[in-house]
């Protein structure tokens, strides 16, 4: 692998390294249905298919307990129930452009200003929500295991509830922007995100509850709703 690494691949991180080169050195091993397969749904680390920042996809196998993640994430460069069990290693999120584990979609938050943090969507539509829910350290279980997406989505909201919402890192983009809430700027921030929505935006000014920060994923539905049927007249 040293030699891989020095003399084919050299790309300034060890474990990314082996994250791209894994690939190759897998197939001349085992086959393709047997190296690649998901794990089952007790074990931690699942098939992740990854694009790096410098433009390659490859496949690895990434945390399925945890809701995005921040500045590290623990990775096996091939199937972690396959013997020979591989090591565990890590990998730093900024170069980490995406990665689609299991039907759910985590993309890099650098064009929000947080290139450490690779957050989930966790709503689609005209405003998709992304979010970050505690660190790598800080796992919030995920079933990750449900088959249909429409109720993965469901699952992963639920279990973003409770406390834990105050704890959550929340992003927003719409037509192709970008942007961070924050404790701090979420009343004004979506306040004018939503003023064509006076319903919504007035609420949100207001502080009124159910339109607080932790409850985005509830607002953004509403204002998804809005701009569909605003579009649809």
């Amino acid at each position: 692998m040293h030699l891989l690494v020095r003399y084919g691949l050299s790309i300034g991180c060890a474990s990314l390294a082996l994250l791209i080169t894994s690939p190759t050195i897998i197939a001349q091993s085992l086959p393709d249905s047997v190296a690649w397969r998901d794990t089952g749904p007790k074990t931690p680390h699942g098939l992740a298919v990854v694009k790096t920042t410098d433009g390659k996809t490859v496949r690895s196998y990434f945390p399925v307990d945890c809701i995005g993640f921040e500045e590290k994430i623990s990775y096996f460069s091939r199937n972690p129930e396959v013997r020979p069990f591989p090591r565990i290693q890590y990998v730093d999120v900024y170069k980490i452009a995406s990665a689609t584990i299991r039907g759910h979609q985590l993309e890099n938050m650098g064009p929000a200003g947080c290139p450490d943090v690779l957050a989930m969507r966790v709503v689609e539509g005209p405003v998709e929500l992304f979010a970050m829910s505690g660190s790598v350290g800080d796992k919030v279980p995920l079933i990750f295991s449900v088959v249909n997406p429409a109720l993965a989505t469901a699952t992963l909201l639920a279990q973003l509830g409770g406390s834990a919402m105050e704890r959550n890192r929340w992003f927003v983009r719409r037509n192709g922007q970008l942007l961070a809430l924050t404790h701090g700027n979420f009343r004004k921030l979506m306040t004018d995100y939503t003023a064509d929505y006076l319903a919504i935006s007035t609420q949100i000014r207001q502080g009124a509850t159910g339109f607080h920060y932790k409850d985005t994923p509830q607002i953004i539905n509403l204002y998804n709703q809005f701009l569909q049927d605003t579009a649809a007249k």
